[in-house]
């Protein structure tokens, strides 16, 4: 091969990468949702050095951002967390108050959001925010030993919040019939100085290699300080440690608990062995100073103080109450409160042993979780209906919901919602063009930014149904979770196994959001799988079959006449397509029928540019000879009656277009058997289905159509039968308004 012969064929394979990856359409997008800032509001008693109100000032500090974040604090503190930058604070000094929350409320609606999280507040000052037109939302931070009332005085509320699992059980045991959604605030991950370990030991005047085991939390009764001296006491046989108690008296018993702890250190002959400096504002950097964290807590409702320290990677042994080890660490030791001072002691020495691996959840934005509650208004819910799908590129999915848009379009008062760009401009444009109003939640991918914008749009247009179409399983999981207190109608349509694998793969994401797959299929009130196929053990008796439609069955394309078989692949160019498998059988069967041709249609989406190149590598010489690429091809089925055989392939398949639109065109259909491709391709009656993606048994039913003229003209006879009878667009549309239209 000469330079020149060389060259040309390089700057041809470049044109075929250019053929086969989707435009770069980034500044050809639907326009986004909400440019604007929303304004979030939050009222909490005060802002002592405590865990509430640590939870409150991180989602403030995280969500001024974005939003307006304004704070009433109804209580002035002798000690306090400083305030984030950004944030508005209305200060109600304590006094007057049912006066002055009843103005607050006012000020809070007229923002426009009337939702206000309630931190720590009793029902009489919940209802004087409402009075003045504010909905409040009551938080529960503790166990039932810390509420500030009993259970009964939530009943009035739709939706109450739990920092815990165990808070929200509590709740429920206690008869509240309100809906309890839970979040567990993941405090952000401390940043201290190199030199803090040192710094704080000498300003606490202990050796700089000594063992300190610190705690943290304000002095009163429930955190059983005397307990943790008892403790210190029974761990000095085995070690020569000292204790440090960050936090100082609070509350109408803090002094008396301060006092029983000196009179303990006092009794145990521990002066010198305990550090007791007070509240101190920074208290997270005081973290490298010690060996280990002690929590000794009569009951607890999530202890940020213990899931700081596991952040910065110490050892924690805590007591086993409320909310602790609900979200696991390597490094968290639970012993029961009432375990002899001895079990707790052996506690400590085993876990000073070695240094636990950082947790799986350390940075996680909890604090985005708040911010979805403070979107959530009242929704008096109207007949609209929200498509929401993960982007608009020319796949089989979208082109589903394109159609179906196009039929429903005037019978039905709907919007489409996407979640990110889309490769293509193609179905948008026919959308717009139609009439059909698409928004874009978000640029980004964060999946937060997604649940955010579709809850405010949610909300804005009192949508009574979201129709989940394809889209990422978080933004599903945190739009269910959000949404589970209130009525609006929440409809899953999923292409089966895939579907169900990735929202398993979510794991991880269920157990720090504290929503998971089980309470997200509860929560649905329909799923529509597109063939008859296994679901989730939790949506069993809500499960719809609604295969998919193809539109212009009144007038089958005409089927055009070629001079050599030409076999032709539709669909996105990806690795579950098995488009490399295609080429594979392709040489089988050229070995024997070297004239015929394969077609490609269809283009990658830029995360699988690798899969293209690879795809070009195995076609080599047989470029633009007897392997041709078309790119992106929107006018299926019309443009599919060009070729004489359609090739089917793929994993993990719903209801595939490309095997409905090829009968619909009249061709003879050659498929591997996946998912509902078997009430396609009935094997030997509208096509040929094989049981895997072998290239020698492809080879063989390609070879098979080809030679058999009249098996070939039985199967192109019955595809578009089979299709207008099962698989046409009038039962699909037909199917889909009797179910977003319910009586």
């Amino acid at each position: 091969m000469d330079i020149a012969e060389t060259q040309f064929l390089s700057q041809a394979r470049q044109e075929a990468l250019a053929t086969l990856l989707a435009p770069d359409s980034a500044q050809d997008q639907p326009a986004l949702m909400y440019p604007g800032r929303a304004e979030l509001s939050a009222a909490i008693g005060s802002l002592a050095l405590g865990g509430a109100e640590r939870i409150v000032l991180d989602w403030a500090a995280s969500c001024a951002r974005q939003y307006r974040a304004r704070l009433v604090v109804l209580r002035d503190a002798p000690a306090e967390w400083p305030l984030p930058p950004g944030v508005q604070v209305m200060r109600l000094g304590g006094t007057d108050l049912p006066r002055r929350l009843e103005t607050a409320g006012a000020g809070i609606a007229a923002g426009g959001n009337p939702v206000v999280l309630c931190h720590l507040l009793t029902a009489d000052e919940r209802r004087a925010l409402a009075r003045g037109g504010a909905h409040p939302v009551p938080v529960l931070h503790n166990a039932p030993e810390g509420w500030l009332e009993a259970a009964d005085a939530l009943s009035d509320s739709d939706c109450v919040i739990a920092v815990s699992r165990g808070a929200a059980e509590d709740l429920r045991a206690a008869g509240s019939r309100a809906h309890c959604a839970v979040i567990r605030h993941v405090p952000k991950t401390p940043a201290p100085r190199s030199d803090a370990r040192r710094e704080w030991r000498a300003r606490w005047a202990l050796p700089q290699d000594a063992l300190v085991i610190g705690m943290i939390g304000a002095v009163k009764p429930q955190k059983a300080y005397p307990r943790a001296l008892r403790v210190l006491a029974a761990l000095s046989g085995r070690r020569d440690a000292y204790l440090v108690i960050i936090g100082g008296p609070i509350g109408r018993d803090g002094a008396l608990a301060w006092r029983a702890v000196l009179a303990q250190a006092q009794r145990l002959g521990l002066e010198r062995r305990v550090r007791l400096p007070g509240f101190v504002p920074g208290a997270p950097d005081c973290l490298p100073a010690f060996d280990l964290l002690l929590n000794t807590s009569r009951y607890e409702g999530l202890s940020i103080a213990t899931l700081e320290a596991l952040a910065a990677g110490l050892p924690v042994v805590a007591s086993a109450v409320g909310g602790q080890g609900e979200l696991s660490a390597p490094g968290l030791v639970l012993v029961p409160f009432a375990a002899p001072d001895a079990a707790w002691a052996v506690a400590l020495d085993t876990a000073l042993q070695s240094r636990p691996a950082l947790p799986s959840w350390r940075g996680v934005p909890t604090h985005r979780l708040w911010t979805l509650f403070h979107l959530l208004r009242p929704i008096k819910r109207n007949s609209a209906v929200l498509f929401v799908t993960a982007n608009l590129n020319a796949g089989g999915a979208q082109r589903s919901l394109f159609n179906l848009a196009l039929a429903l379009n005037g019978a039905l008062h709907f919007e489409i919602a996407v979640c990110g760009n889309s490769s293509s401009a193609h179905f948008s444009r026919g959308l717009d063009e139609a009439g059909v109003r698409v928004r874009r939640s978000a640029a980004s991918r964060d999946c937060f930014d997604h649940a955010e914008a579709i809850l405010r749009h949610v909300v804005a247009g009192r949508f009574g149904t979201i129709c989940f179409w394809n889209v990422d399983a978080k933004v599903k999981l945190l739009l269910a979770k959000a949404l589970a207190a209130t009525d609006v109608r929440l409809i899953d349509v999923s292409p089966g196994g895939y579907s169900f694998e990735e929202m398993d793969a979510t794991r991880a994401f269920q157990e720090w959001i504290a929503f998971s797959q089980d309470e997200h299929y509860a929560r649905l009130d329909r799923l529509v799988l597109k063939y008859r196929g296994a679901a989730p053990a939790g949506a069993r008796g809500k499960v719809a079959v609604i295969p998919n439609g193809v539109p212009g069955q009144e007038r089958p394309a005409m089927r055009a006449a070629v001079a050599s078989p030409r076999i032709v692949v539709s669909g996105r160019i990806a690795p579950s397509k098995r488009l490399i498998e295609a080429i594979g059988a392709m040489r089988v069967l050229w070995r024997e029928h070297p004239r015929v041709e394969l077609h490609l249609l269809g283009t990658a989406e830029p995360r699988h540019a690798d899969y293209a190149q690879e795809l070009l590598d195995a076609i080599g010489a047989d470029l633009g000879v007897r392997v041709f690429l078309h790119g992106a091809v929107f006018e299926a089925p019309e443009r599919l009656a060009r070729f004489t055989t359609a090739l089917v392939l793929g994993e993990h398949q719903g209801c595939p277009n490309a095997v409905l639109e090829a009968l619909a065109a009249g061709l003879p259909v050659v498929a591997n058997d996946s998912g509902g491709t078997r009430e396609l391709v009935v094997d030997g009656r509208t096509g040929l289905l094989l049981s895997g993606c072998d290239p020698r048994e492809i080879a063989a039913a390609l070879a098979r159509v080809i030679d058999d003229a009249a098996l070939a003209r039985r199967l192109s006879e019955a595809g578009p039968r089979h299709v207008r009878r099962w698989f046409s667009m009038q039962r699909m549309v037909a199917a889909y308004r009797k179910l977003l239209t319910p009586d």
